[in-house]
């Protein structure tokens, strides 16, 4: 479970004047002065799409230039990164990338179009993000007892859904099939959006899904929450319990958003931008839009994100190892 993630990030110099505090160089060099694109290596309408445009609006009130999202689905987040990785280092391309395409995907792609840790630069972990396990109500499931009873009785014949090869979801559904003794058929997708989608009408019964996603449907019906993947119960599923409440305490997963920028990118511009998430961050549509859907604001800086990537690295490898998943 990532530590990070439970500590909401607050800035001291988040009080100084943005002018000075973000962007101390020559005015003739002010940054930003053209609008700023920021890449989702994902299709819209999963998680990090819906909290990249939030940051990105909140970003284009604190630095006066509109921050414009592009959606670059493919290879599992490879795809829209390595453009990133080729880009200019000047402030104006940056990546919104979930977990795998940087601490997954190295260990199980057969041959990386970028090094995570050479070729990109880390900007500042963004949110962190509850993993809920989810099915379709058509399933007659109502727990993660029973979920497991009926996998273990009908090998095979459970599908479940992710945001496509080695995201957070696949590996989340590669271990609890592990850890629960069961098996069910991976089915990815280009992105959270259309595995949802496929979810909700039936054609995967089993997800495990950021809760920014999910939670809307288990609140109307549309989905079955059976737990949250982590030690804690969430505020906002309060009657939901955790997979160790639920008899199943080894499945411990968790996602997070982040910021990465192509390597190069000079310090000043580094940490201005830093300092311009976390007060886009705690801008009160961003921050009680995020704390609605029960994620958890983390703006930490280059340095702070860079040893998280670096522990994330070893957790996943190790996993991904013992697990013998490959890339297809």
């Amino acid at each position: 479970m990532i530590d990070q993630r439970r500590r909401v990030f607050t800035l001291g110099a988040m009080a100084l004047p943005l002018a000075t505090a973000m962007f101390p160089v020559r005015a003739a060099d002010k940054f930003p002065s053209r609008p700023i694109r920021i890449i989702v290596p994902l299709a819209p309408g999963g998680s990090a799409d819906t909290v990249c445009r939030l940051l990105g609006n909140g970003l284009t009130k604190i630095l006066g230039q509109p921050v414009i999202v592009e959606n670059r689905p493919g290879a599992g987040g490879l795809t829209g990164l390595s453009e990133v990785a080729r880009s200019a280092p000047d402030g104006y391309t940056l990546g919104y990338s979930l977990a795998g395409a940087l601490t997954v995907a190295p260990h199980i792609a057969r041959k990386m179009p970028y090094d995570p840790f050479k070729d990109l630069v880390p900007v500042s972990q963004v949110i962190g993000v509850p993993e809920i396990i989810v099915v379709n109500p058509r399933t007659g499931i109502k727990t993660l007892g029973e979920l497991v009873s009926y996998a273990k009785a009908n090998p095979g014949k459970l599908n479940f859904g992710s945001a496509g090869n080695a995201t957070i979801p696949h590996l989340a559904g590669e271990l609890f099939k592990r850890v629960a003794g069961v098996e069910m058929v991976h089915v990815p997708y280009r992105g959270s959006g259309p595995a949802l989608n496929d979810l909700l009408a039936g054609q995967v019964q089993v997800m495990v899904s950021d809760i920014t996603l999910v939670r809307s449907h288990i609140e109307a019906g549309r989905l079955t929450g059976l737990a949250v993947a982590g030690p804690r119960r969430v505020d906002q599923l309060p009657n939901l319990p955790t997979t160790a409440e639920a008899g199943v305490p080894a499945m411990q997963v968790s996602n997070w958003h982040g910021l990465v920028a192509p390597a190069g990118l000079p310090p000043a511009l580094l940490d201005g931008l830093h300092h311009g998430i976390a007060k886009a961050m705690a801008l009160p549509e961003v921050k009680d839009r995020i704390d609605s859907e029960g994620a958890e604001i983390v703006a930490s800086s280059s340095a702070e994100f860079g040893a998280f990537l670096k522990k994330e690295s070893d957790k996943w490898g190790g996993l991904v190892k013992e697990l013998g998943i490959q890339w297809d």
